[in-house]
């Protein structure tokens, strides 16, 4: 274990490239191509991910009391429990059958959160989100590798083999030059097998701020949960939506608890904050809990929660100042996640 101190905030962390801006509306655009693609195929206003919803509950977000100076920042600068939203995903853009290997999300909505807001879509509601996958790294490193992955769905439409293969060669022949890490970390992220939504670990992936510190953010499951493997199988086998039926039975009889905790950045060359697919070393700088998420038992399957699940939008950018998302890839999240989430508007409208 290396025990190194925090290194300091500084608007100099971040180092767009100077045509990163531009990347970011080819980006935009081509995001706009495939979710009019998808409306086309499917007759349906859907996102471009975590489309397939498994529940939103309510639940408490409990800062701990006595951090040490480096954790207590921004909204964890003292003991409190906040009220918050929590909600539970797959990660793909199309909605299918649970038992398919997936990314899984989950999003937290702490509410009535004090301090400086940053712009964004949310009409200054004291929010801060924490939007979160079941793998630790993002598969693209900055915007111009999320902007070719991009463009190769935008052109591909349907035809899946050929998105694959396009997006691990460019269209490059020489296997030196194909891009092997995003694809492998594309495929991790797409691949992990089916487990109960509330018994996996989930990662920010990008660094946010942490007040005077830089941090990436996970949440982890502390308890135990009922069932056993071989039910759960037979139950994916027999039901489309077996993790949603699943979250909702456990809910109904006992209550959720996971840790909240930040790793702080600790080294400029191996926590690198514009490189989003490269994992921060827990040997350089462990993951701390900094918060506890309590989901109490509660019916999350009613008409009334499922359609305030409809309207919720979750972004990164829903925050204060003092947890500004950092990085390229937050940087693009900041203009397509408002895109996103108005064609999910436009779905919850059609289903009224």
């Amino acid at each position: 274990m290396i025990n190194r101190d925090p290194l300091p905030y500084a608007d100099s962390v971040e180092v767009p490239p100077s045509d990163e801006a531009e990347d970011i509306r080819l980006a935009v655009e081509a995001l706009e191509k495939i979710l009019q693609h998808s409306r086309q195929s499917s007759g349906e206003f859907g996102g471009d991910v975590h489309v397939k919803s498994h529940g939103c509950a309510a639940g408490e977000f409990r800062v701990l009391p006595n951090l040490p100076a480096e954790l207590a920042q921004g909204l964890f600068a003292q003991e409190h429990t906040f009220t918050a939203v929590v909600r539970f995903s797959n990660s793909a853009s199309q909605p299918q059958p649970d038992f398919l290997p997936d990314g899984r999300g989950l999003a937290i909505k702490v509410l009535e959160v004090e301090g400086d807001r940053l712009a964004s879509e949310d009409s200054g509601a004291r929010t801060q989100d924490f939007v979160m996958v079941n793998h630790p790294v993002f598969f693209a490193g900055n915007v111009k590798d999320f902007l070719r992955f991009e463009r190769v769905l935008a052109a591909a439409k349907d035809e899946k083999l050929a998105t694959v293969k396009e997006a691990l060669t460019g269209g490059d022949w020489n296997p030196l030059r194909w891009h092997w890490r995003e694809a492998l970390t594309a495929i991790q992220i797409a691949g992990h097998l089916p487990t109960h939504p509330a018994s996996s670990t989930y990662y920010s992936m990008a660094p946010i701020r942490f007040g005077n510190y830089v941090a990436k953010y996970r949440t982890r499951p502390a308890g135990d949960l009922p069932g056993s493997l071989l039910d759960m199988v037979a139950r994916l086998g027999k039901q489309p939506d077996a993790l949603r039926l699943m979250l909702e039975e456990t809910l109904r009889t006992q209550q959720v608890l996971f840790e909240f905790q930040v790793q702080l950045r600790t080294s400029d060359e191996s926590m690198p904050v514009e490189d989003a697919s490269i994992q921060w070393p827990e040997s350089e700088s462990p993951y701390r809990t900094v918060a506890l998420l309590l989901v109490p038992r509660q019916e999350i399957d009613t008409p009334e929660q499922k359609a305030v699940s409809r309207q919720l939008s979750f972004n990164v950018w829903h925050a204060i100042a003092d947890h500004r998302p950092l990085g390229g890839i937050n940087r693009l999240r900041r203009e397509v996640y408002p895109i996103s989430a108005a064609w999910r508007r436009q779905q919850a409208a059609d289903t009224r």
